[in-house]
């Protein structure tokens, strides 16, 4: 799987460029650790722990934080000369079905940009002609934890669902052989990286789905963030990895992944 080859831990880090070494920041009214952070190129955590902060979501106006110097860049990795995986559209039966072509990426001539908006908790897609997805008994009771994280994260809860379902057939024991945990398939530096910089908790469990479900929908909105509410982006980011996505664009087994995610919206 091409994406869990991407160090996700340095996200944050590749949102702004330059470096900030010995510079101070005087905190402004408004101001928060991950705009601060975008601005001058370093992460959450590097901030809290530069700064010694108890309460991260708490900065006094008028208090001066200090700038540590950005982490390094990871070496580039090497194209893989084949794909990874198929990624295939599963199916009640579990059988595989032909992707739909996705649309053109955006930058392109005649490119389509869909851009996602918050949406209630319970409010899923408009119904869709192609028939729903009956998901087995045991993993039914997560429905539930997909809309409440959904709506808590921001996200529209059908397409949180589609990815899981795309992902691991909302399976909360399943391990990829890259070490990709759970429902929403969760590589440890993603745990990481979305635990202390997005959530401000000490990691998580990636085999509790509920965690699972949370860190996966706060995951998913950094992305939709970080591409301006491009979903195409956003969700090739989330299998492909951000930096690749920026730097390559996506592959063309990313593209059918997308479109999987896309064709199974409003059938769960």
């Amino acid at each position: 799987m091409w994406r869990k080859m991407i160090t996700i831990g340095t996200l944050a880090g590749v949102v702004a460029g330059g470096s900030a070494a010995g510079r101070v920041h005087p905190v402004r009214r408004g101001d928060t650790l991950e705009a601060i952070g975008h601005r001058y190129g370093v992460d959450v955590r590097a901030l809290v722990v530069a700064n010694n902060l108890r309460d991260p979501d708490r900065l006094p106006a008028g208090t001066t934080l200090s700038i540590p110097a950005p982490r390094p860049a990871p070496p580039r990795p090497a194209v893989p000369t084949a794909p990874a995986r198929r990624p295939a559209l599963p199916s009640a039966t579990g059988a595989a079905r032909p992707a739909a072509r996705p649309a053109p990426p955006a930058g392109r001539p005649g490119a389509l940009r869909e851009t996602v908006v918050r949406m209630p908790p319970a409010e899923l897609a408009a119904a869709r002609p192609a028939p729903r997805i009956l998901v087995p008994p045991d993993r039914i009771g997560l429905r539930p934890v997909f809309l409440r994280f959904s709506r808590l994260a921001g996200v529209p809860s059908d397409l949180a669902m589609a990815l899981a379902w795309q992902e691991s057939g909302w399976q909360r024991s399943k391990v990829s052989s890259t070490r990709a945990v759970g429902v929403m398939q969760l590589m440890p530096d993603t745990v990481d990286f979305v635990s202390a910089s997005l959530l401000g908790t000490a990691p998580l469990d990636p085999a509790d789905p509920v965690a699972n479900i949370r860190m996966g929908t706060r995951f998913l909105r950094y992305l939709l963030d970080s591409h301006g509410g491009n979903l195409d982006r956003a969700l090739a980011s989330y299998y492909q990895g951000l930096r690749s996505v920026r730097e390559r664009g996506p592959l063309e087994e990313t593209d059918r992944f997308v479109a999987n995610v896309k064709a199974l919206r409003g059938r769960l």
